[in-house]
């Protein structure tokens, strides 16, 4: 780690950091024969996969080319009416922390903002004192490691995937990076304070001996390969593989792209090509686990970050994707951007429930409830209570998934999917489009002005750069019965008025509860600390870590 320049420093981190890294490498082993006979727990996130761009929603059609998933789900469950936020970096939050995204991070997702007052929760992503799932998995005898794409916080350690339990992490920070460079991608309307540094991250400091080496999907692929051929089958395994695809930009080997050279539009070409490649991912991954002779004590859960982006957006250009039947897409709440696919699959799912299709409402919180119920720990962030934190969302979901509880029995009722939408039972009220404080221009104004845009069932790959297309107003608030109309095509919130008038009341009340901290401005430090590398600049360890820790 030489040439870093040296930020701010906090000697008992750099000593608490240390001694994580020894004492986990040396006691793991006696935890592992307490874990004895939990399943392996593997957390795969695909970023912004498309409704209808995967197989086992678009069967027989040579654009969507996805066996080895679709595979996977016919021997687990479909997750039919699983629900995220409708962009990456809340969802991701909430996935990490156990937190609907409005009581843990909805807004302001630029990893180098800081706010000097609040040392606490004053930065981008996850709070300090929320304790993360992968410290949970590991305090249960676990051993855990990441790959991939974070987008969480990065500002001090306590962000980074490193100071949130994962024993190693092969990443990047942000919500995007250029595929072959690493460098920060033009997937945002200008350059940060920065001007676009390098994104690779390997647990202890910049990946410089791997960036530009290769398309970063290839690296990430023999990162998450290599910890599994290193893994001691006997130890129970916490994997989180996080992919970059099929998140702008659109970038994919030749290779692959000439697979698809029967579409004639290069976006929807490229984008097809990469969610080829993703499925190709995700059949090496089973494959190791299948040598390993770990497949059949694996729990795997795969989910989208959020529906497709079908927009078409000045300066970033078409999404690509496609979300048919569902409307709307990626930055709305319409069940094209929230809905998304998912499923569960492996050894561990009871044979009884294989091939099943789960209608059950789910959250992308419920999965830290679910994977503590299914490591033996409490769900409880005591750490967080002591600190006036929200208290973890999530529903445990383990009986239905893994035991004996029927479909159509599960215990979520309710989604507050934003501070502008909420569904409970069969009915879905919406009441606008994207705030003021997602779009990065008032972390104070929550509330959208009422238009939605993208409020139609078109494809991302062949629409007019408008970023106001086909708005509907919803300021009073549109509503559907998504039992019975689950493509939002009829508004009922006329002659349902009362409904209307009591998810309203029930929509404030919650939205009371929004965890809302100044989070800051854009610090410079971020800038100098690595030598043209991002990584966190704030109570950083003291002394460089050396690699012969890592596991």
């Amino acid at each position: 780690l030489s040439g870093r320049s040296q930020p701010k420093m906090v000697d008992s981190l750099t000593s608490r950091v240390l001694l994580a890294i020894v004492v986990g490498a040396v006691a793991a082993p006696t935890v592992a024969v307490a874990a004895a006979g939990k399943p392996h727990v593997v957390m795969v996130l695909v970023d912004d996969w498309g409704w209808n761009n995967a197989g086992f929603h678009r069967p027989n059609d040579p654009e969507v080319v996805t066996p080895n998933i679709d595979a996977l789900v016919k021997e687990g469950i479909e997750l039919d009416r699983h629900y995220t936020y409708h962009y990456c970096s809340p969802s991701r939050a909430t996935l990490q922390s156990g937190r609907l995204s409005v009581h843990v991070s909805y807004g302001f997702d630029d990893p180098v903002l800081v706010n000097e007052k609040d040392p606490m929760s004053g930065f981008s992503g996850i709070p300090r004192n929320m304790t993360g799932i992968a410290e949970k998995m590991r305090s249960a005898g676990y051993r855990t490691h990441m790959t991939g794409k974070w987008d969480a916080g990065m500002a001090t350690w306590d962000h980074t995937p490193m100071g949130r339990g994962y024993e190693t992490f092969f990443g990047y920070f942000h919500h995007a990076e250029d595929y072959w460079t690493q460098r920060l991608s033009a997937s945002d309307y200008k350059a940060d304070i920065c001007g676009n540094l390098v994104d690779l991250w390997n647990t202890t400091g910049p990946a410089r001996d791997r960036n530009g080496t290769g398309y970063v999907e290839e690296m990430f692929t023999e990162n998450t390969l290599g910890i599994l051929d290193r893994h001691d089958p006997d130890e129970p395994l916490f994997l989180f593989h996080s992919f970059h695809l099929i998140h702008a930009p659109l970038q994919v080997p030749e290779a692959w792209e000439r697979k698809f050279s029967f579409l004639e539009n290069s976006y929807r070409r490229k984008y097809a090509a990469m969610a080829s490649y993703m499925d190709d991912v995700m059949g090496q991954i089973v494959g190791k686990l299948k040598a390993k002779g770990m497949w059949e004590n694996t729990f795997m859960m795969v989910s989208s970050d959020n529906g497709g982006p079908t927009y078409n957006l000045p300066k970033l250009g078409p999404g690509a994707a496609s979300n048919k039947p569902l409307k709307g897409g990626k930055m709305s709440d319409w069940e094209g951007g929230v809905r998304v696919n998912a499923f569960v699959s492996g050894g561990a799912i009871p044979r009884s429930k294989r091939g099943s299709k789960l209608e059950d409402y789910m959250h992308m919180a419920d999965w830290y409830a679910t994977f503590c119920a299914i490591a033996g720990v409490s769900v409880a962030d005591e750490r967080a209570a002591r600190a006036g934190l929200p208290p973890v969302d999530g529903i445990d979901h383990s009986d239905l998934l893994l035991g004996g509880a029927a479909s159509g029995t599960g215990k979520r009722l309710e989604i507050h999917h934003s501070p502008r939408a909420l569904t409970s039972g069969r009915w879905k009220l919406i009441t606008g489009g994207m705030t003021p404080l997602e779009y990065k221009i008032n972390q104070r104004r929550t509330l959208g002005n009422g238009f939605i845009p993208f409020s139609d069932y078109l494809d991302g790959w062949d629409v007019a750069a408008n970023p106001y297309r086909h708005s509907t107003y919803c300021r009073s608030g549109c509503l559907y019965d998504v039992f019975t109309d689950p493509y939002e095509e009829r508004d009922v919130a006329k002659e349902n008025w009362q409904i209307v008038s009591q998810m309203k009341a029930r929509l404030d009340e919650l939205n009371r509860g929004a965890f809302l901290p100044n989070r800051g401005k854009p610090d410079k430090r971020a800038c100098a600390a690595w030598n043209g590398f991002y990584g966190p600049f704030i109570d950083a360890p003291a002394v460089p870590l050396s690699n012969e820790f890592v596991i």
